[in-house]
Protein backbone atom coordinates (compact mmCIF):
# COMPACT_ATOMS: atom_id res chain seq x y z
CA UNK A 1 0.00 0.00 0.00
CA UNK A 2 1.16 3.53 -0.74
CA UNK A 3 1.65 6.05 1.50
CA UNK A 4 -0.58 8.90 0.40
CA UNK A 5 -1.09 12.23 2.05
CA UNK A 6 -4.72 11.14 3.33
CA UNK A 7 -2.86 8.38 5.67
CA UNK A 8 -0.74 11.13 6.99
CA UNK A 9 -1.77 14.81 6.66
CA UNK A 10 0.06 15.92 9.47
CA UNK A 11 3.09 16.05 7.66
CA UNK A 12 1.84 19.18 5.49
CA UNK A 13 -0.16 21.50 7.82
CA UNK A 14 0.85 23.55 10.44
CA UNK A 15 1.79 21.01 13.01
CA UNK A 16 4.64 21.06 14.79
CA UNK A 17 7.14 18.38 13.54
CA UNK A 18 10.28 18.76 16.12
CA UNK A 19 8.21 15.72 17.57
CA UNK A 20 9.06 13.67 15.22
CA UNK A 21 12.81 14.86 15.20
CA UNK A 22 13.05 13.87 18.74
CA UNK A 23 11.70 10.74 19.28
CA UNK A 24 13.93 9.54 15.61
CA UNK A 25 17.03 10.91 17.12
CA UNK A 26 15.82 9.23 20.44
CA UNK A 27 15.55 6.09 18.55
CA UNK A 28 18.45 5.85 16.06
CA UNK A 29 20.98 6.12 18.90
CA UNK A 30 19.83 2.54 20.28
CA UNK A 31 23.05 0.39 20.71
CA UNK A 32 22.83 -1.95 18.41
CA UNK A 33 23.31 -4.52 21.65
CA UNK A 34 22.99 -8.09 20.27
CA UNK A 35 26.53 -7.38 18.65
CA UNK A 36 28.18 -7.15 22.17
CA UNK A 37 26.96 -10.84 23.17
CA UNK A 38 27.06 -13.05 19.73
CA UNK A 39 30.14 -13.58 17.29
CA UNK A 40 29.45 -12.20 14.06
CA UNK A 41 30.40 -14.04 11.21
CA UNK A 42 30.26 -13.95 7.30
CA UNK A 43 28.96 -16.63 5.46
CA UNK A 44 28.82 -17.28 1.56
CA UNK A 45 27.07 -20.44 1.63
CA UNK A 46 22.92 -21.13 1.82
CA UNK A 47 23.57 -22.51 5.18
CA UNK A 48 26.50 -23.33 7.83
CA UNK A 49 26.98 -26.27 9.19
CA UNK A 50 29.10 -26.66 12.44
CA UNK A 51 30.94 -29.56 14.50
CA UNK A 52 31.80 -30.11 17.65
CA UNK A 53 34.84 -32.56 18.24
CA UNK A 54 34.99 -35.24 21.00
CA UNK A 55 38.94 -35.17 22.23
CA UNK A 56 40.56 -38.55 23.44
CA UNK A 57 39.85 -40.46 26.87
CA UNK A 58 42.56 -40.00 29.29
CA UNK A 59 45.78 -41.24 29.00
CA UNK A 60 46.53 -44.57 30.79
CA UNK A 61 49.01 -45.98 33.19
CA UNK A 62 51.84 -47.93 30.33
CA UNK A 63 53.51 -50.47 32.01
CA UNK A 64 57.35 -51.52 31.29
CA UNK A 65 57.33 -53.02 27.39
CA UNK A 66 53.17 -52.88 27.32
CA UNK A 67 52.06 -51.88 24.33
CA UNK A 68 50.49 -48.36 23.85
CA UNK A 69 46.76 -47.84 24.32
CA UNK A 70 45.20 -46.48 20.91
CA UNK A 71 42.26 -43.70 20.85
CA UNK A 72 40.72 -41.97 17.94
CA UNK A 73 39.32 -38.02 17.37
CA UNK A 74 35.74 -38.39 16.89
CA UNK A 75 32.64 -36.14 15.78
CA UNK A 76 30.58 -34.29 18.29
CA UNK A 77 27.61 -32.70 17.42
CA UNK A 78 26.46 -30.74 14.37
CA UNK A 79 24.64 -27.88 14.52
CA UNK A 80 23.01 -25.90 10.84
CA UNK A 81 22.50 -22.40 10.58
CA UNK A 82 19.33 -21.61 7.91
CA UNK A 83 19.78 -17.76 7.28
CA UNK A 84 16.41 -16.27 7.05
CA UNK A 85 15.56 -13.26 4.88
CA UNK A 86 14.24 -10.07 5.90
CA UNK A 87 12.66 -7.65 3.19
CA UNK A 88 10.37 -4.71 3.40
CA UNK A 89 9.33 -2.22 0.79
CA UNK A 90 8.39 1.64 0.88
CA UNK A 91 5.72 3.15 -1.36
CA UNK A 92 4.70 6.64 -1.59
CA UNK A 93 2.87 8.89 -4.56
CA UNK A 94 4.88 11.15 -6.23
CA UNK A 95 1.96 13.46 -4.75
CA UNK A 96 2.77 13.19 -1.15
CA UNK A 97 6.86 13.51 -1.74
CA UNK A 98 5.87 16.38 -3.40
CA UNK A 99 3.83 18.12 -0.64
CA UNK A 100 6.22 16.60 2.13
CA UNK A 101 7.47 20.21 3.23
CA UNK A 102 8.81 18.72 6.82
CA UNK A 103 10.39 16.18 4.79
CA UNK A 104 9.37 13.14 6.92
CA UNK A 105 8.94 10.70 3.43
CA UNK A 106 12.39 12.01 2.47
CA UNK A 107 14.04 10.18 5.90
CA UNK A 108 12.38 7.04 4.52
CA UNK A 109 15.78 4.91 5.13
CA UNK A 110 16.37 5.77 8.54
CA UNK A 111 13.16 4.67 9.78
CA UNK A 112 13.65 1.20 7.53
CA UNK A 113 16.66 1.12 8.41
CA UNK A 114 15.70 1.66 12.45
CA UNK A 115 12.91 -0.89 11.85
CA UNK A 116 15.38 -3.22 10.78
CA UNK A 117 17.65 -2.82 13.29
CA UNK A 118 15.24 -3.46 15.86
CA UNK A 119 14.21 -6.72 13.98
CA UNK A 120 17.77 -8.04 14.80
CA UNK A 121 17.63 -7.20 18.09
CA UNK A 122 14.17 -9.03 18.58
CA UNK A 123 15.37 -12.18 16.64
CA UNK A 124 18.89 -12.65 18.60
CA UNK A 125 17.24 -11.74 22.03
CA UNK A 126 15.03 -15.33 21.19
CA UNK A 127 17.62 -17.19 21.76
CA UNK A 128 17.85 -16.02 25.83
CA UNK A 129 13.73 -15.47 25.66
CA UNK A 130 13.28 -19.38 24.51
CA UNK A 131 16.78 -20.69 25.88
CA UNK A 132 14.95 -22.72 28.00
CA UNK A 133 12.15 -24.16 26.02
CA UNK A 134 12.16 -23.73 22.17
CA UNK A 135 16.03 -22.70 21.31
CA UNK A 136 18.20 -25.99 21.14
CA UNK A 137 21.83 -26.22 21.24
CA UNK A 138 23.61 -28.77 19.26
CA UNK A 139 23.28 -31.99 21.55
CA UNK A 140 19.01 -31.79 20.90
CA UNK A 141 18.61 -29.80 23.94
CA UNK A 142 17.59 -26.28 25.28
CA UNK A 143 20.55 -23.94 25.39
CA UNK A 144 20.18 -23.45 29.26
CA UNK A 145 19.67 -27.06 30.78
CA UNK A 146 20.75 -29.22 32.89
CA UNK A 147 21.27 -32.39 31.41
CA UNK A 148 23.41 -31.86 28.23
CA UNK A 149 24.50 -34.94 27.02
CA UNK A 150 28.09 -35.19 25.95
CA UNK A 151 29.30 -37.48 23.24
CA UNK A 152 31.43 -39.00 25.05
CA UNK A 153 28.51 -40.31 27.34
CA UNK A 154 28.34 -38.35 30.39
CA UNK A 155 26.60 -34.79 31.10
CA UNK A 156 27.43 -31.44 31.45
CA UNK A 157 25.08 -28.91 33.07
CA UNK A 158 24.64 -24.75 32.47
CA UNK A 159 22.25 -23.86 34.76
CA UNK A 160 21.94 -23.49 38.54
CA UNK A 161 20.41 -27.13 39.94
CA UNK A 162 17.68 -24.78 42.06
CA UNK A 163 16.95 -21.43 39.82
CA UNK A 164 17.25 -18.29 42.00
CA UNK A 165 16.89 -14.89 41.54
CA UNK A 166 20.08 -12.76 41.03
CA UNK A 167 21.53 -11.94 43.52
CA UNK A 168 25.73 -12.27 45.26
CA UNK A 169 24.86 -15.77 46.26
CA UNK A 170 23.73 -17.09 43.17
CA UNK A 171 26.16 -15.63 41.09
CA UNK A 172 29.03 -17.38 42.95
CA UNK A 173 27.18 -20.31 42.67
CA UNK A 174 27.16 -19.72 39.14
CA UNK A 175 30.58 -19.34 39.21
CA UNK A 176 31.09 -22.33 40.80
CA UNK A 177 28.95 -24.37 38.15
CA UNK A 178 30.69 -22.74 35.57
CA UNK A 179 33.62 -24.12 36.55
CA UNK A 180 32.78 -27.47 37.56
CA UNK A 181 29.86 -28.51 35.63
CA UNK A 182 30.89 -27.39 31.94
CA UNK A 183 32.83 -30.05 30.48
CA UNK A 184 33.77 -30.52 26.57
CA UNK A 185 32.57 -33.61 24.42
CA UNK A 186 35.05 -35.52 26.03
CA UNK A 187 34.25 -35.06 29.31
CA UNK A 188 36.85 -33.16 30.80
CA UNK A 189 36.54 -29.89 31.98
CA UNK A 190 37.23 -26.53 30.43
CA UNK A 191 39.39 -23.79 31.81
CA UNK A 192 38.30 -21.59 34.21
CA UNK A 193 36.74 -18.39 32.53
CA UNK A 194 38.06 -14.99 34.10
CA UNK A 195 36.58 -12.49 31.96
CA UNK A 196 32.20 -12.49 32.14
CA UNK A 197 29.59 -10.80 31.08
CA UNK A 198 26.23 -10.44 32.67
CA UNK A 199 23.60 -10.17 30.35
CA UNK A 200 20.49 -9.10 32.38
CA UNK A 201 16.96 -7.12 31.42
CA UNK A 202 16.35 -3.42 32.42
CA UNK A 203 14.45 -4.46 35.73
CA UNK A 204 18.17 -5.93 36.76
CA UNK A 205 20.74 -3.27 36.30
CA UNK A 206 20.35 -1.93 39.65
CA UNK A 207 20.90 -5.17 41.17
CA UNK A 208 23.99 -5.79 39.29
CA UNK A 209 25.53 -2.80 39.78
CA UNK A 210 25.11 -2.79 43.66
CA UNK A 211 26.53 -6.88 43.52
CA UNK A 212 29.38 -6.14 41.34
CA UNK A 213 30.52 -2.79 42.15
CA UNK A 214 30.37 -3.26 45.98
CA UNK A 215 34.08 -3.09 47.51
CA UNK A 216 31.95 -5.02 50.34
CA UNK A 217 29.87 -8.22 50.21
CA UNK A 218 26.79 -6.93 49.54
CA UNK A 219 23.96 -6.46 51.42
CA UNK A 220 25.22 -8.12 54.67
CA UNK A 221 26.22 -6.50 57.61
CA UNK A 222 29.65 -8.00 57.41
CA UNK A 223 32.83 -6.39 56.39
CA UNK A 224 33.50 -9.63 53.79
CA UNK A 225 35.59 -8.56 50.93
CA UNK A 226 33.20 -8.98 47.60
CA UNK A 227 34.53 -12.10 45.97
CA UNK A 228 33.13 -11.75 42.99
CA UNK A 229 35.32 -8.95 41.94
CA UNK A 230 38.33 -11.49 41.83
CA UNK A 231 36.53 -11.59 38.14
CA UNK A 232 36.51 -8.87 35.64
CA UNK A 233 33.04 -8.13 34.93
CA UNK A 234 30.88 -6.34 32.41
CA UNK A 235 27.39 -5.62 32.65
CA UNK A 236 24.79 -5.64 29.31
CA UNK A 237 22.10 -4.56 29.07
CA UNK A 238 18.82 -5.83 26.68
CA UNK A 239 15.24 -4.75 27.07
CA UNK A 240 14.12 -7.32 24.87
CA UNK A 241 14.98 -9.51 27.17
CA UNK A 242 11.43 -10.33 28.10
CA UNK A 243 11.73 -12.10 31.96
CA UNK A 244 12.55 -9.73 34.29
CA UNK A 245 14.32 -12.38 36.69
CA UNK A 246 16.42 -14.03 33.71
CA UNK A 247 20.05 -13.52 34.20
CA UNK A 248 22.90 -14.83 32.08
CA UNK A 249 26.86 -15.12 32.58
CA UNK A 250 28.67 -15.80 29.84
CA UNK A 251 32.41 -15.58 28.48
CA UNK A 252 33.07 -11.56 27.52
CA UNK A 253 35.75 -13.37 24.66
CA UNK A 254 33.23 -14.63 21.95
CA UNK A 255 35.22 -17.54 20.95
CA UNK A 256 34.35 -19.17 24.42
CA UNK A 257 31.07 -19.02 24.12
CA UNK A 258 28.43 -20.66 21.10
CA UNK A 259 26.47 -17.77 20.58
CA UNK A 260 26.91 -16.71 16.70
CA UNK A 261 25.56 -14.99 13.83
CA UNK A 262 26.00 -15.25 10.14
CA UNK A 263 25.51 -12.67 7.65
CA UNK A 264 24.41 -13.66 4.60
CA UNK A 265 23.43 -10.85 2.80
CA UNK A 266 24.35 -7.53 4.81
CA UNK A 267 21.52 -4.70 5.22
CA UNK A 268 21.21 -2.70 2.09
CA UNK A 269 18.77 -0.27 0.99
CA UNK A 270 18.04 -1.78 -2.79
CA UNK A 271 17.93 0.85 -5.66
CA UNK A 272 15.13 3.29 -5.67
CA UNK A 273 11.92 1.32 -8.12
CA UNK A 274 9.03 3.13 -10.03
CA UNK A 275 6.06 1.69 -10.64
CA UNK A 276 5.55 2.28 -14.19
CA UNK A 277 1.71 2.01 -14.11
CA UNK A 278 1.20 4.42 -11.12
CA UNK A 279 4.65 6.76 -10.82
CA UNK A 280 4.79 5.48 -7.47
CA UNK A 281 7.80 5.69 -6.21
CA UNK A 282 9.20 2.03 -4.24
CA UNK A 283 12.50 2.10 -2.23
CA UNK A 284 12.83 -2.10 -0.82
CA UNK A 285 15.32 -3.02 1.67
CA UNK A 286 16.67 -6.14 2.48
CA UNK A 287 19.23 -8.91 4.67
CA UNK A 288 19.57 -12.25 5.13
CA UNK A 289 21.26 -13.65 8.60
CA UNK A 290 20.93 -16.62 11.36
CA UNK A 291 21.15 -16.78 14.61
CA UNK A 292 22.10 -19.15 16.59
CA UNK A 293 24.31 -21.83 19.25
CA UNK A 294 27.22 -23.90 18.03
CA UNK A 295 28.04 -25.08 21.85
CA UNK A 296 26.27 -24.56 25.31
CA UNK A 297 30.07 -24.23 26.89
CA UNK A 298 30.95 -21.34 28.32
CA UNK A 299 27.42 -19.82 29.15
CA UNK A 300 25.31 -20.09 32.14
CA UNK A 301 21.93 -18.79 33.09
CA UNK A 302 18.85 -19.01 35.63
CA UNK A 303 15.38 -18.30 34.16
CA UNK A 304 13.41 -17.60 37.37
CA UNK A 305 13.22 -18.13 41.06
Amino acid sequence: MPQTRGQFPELYDNVDKMIFTVMFDAQKELPAIWRDIFSIKTSDRKFERVMSVTGMQDVPEKGEGAPYTTDMITPGWTKDFIHTEFGMMFEVTETALEDDQYDQLSQYARWMMLSARIVEEKRAALLFNNGYTTELSPDGVSIFNSAHVLKAGSNGRNQLSTAADLSATSLETALIDLQTETKDEAGHLVAPINSLTLYIPPALEFVAERILKSTLRPGVADNDVNALKRRTWNIVINPYLTDTDAWFVLASNKNQHGFTSYTRVPMSMKPRQIDSRTGNLLYPIRFRRSWGVKMWQGAFGSVWA
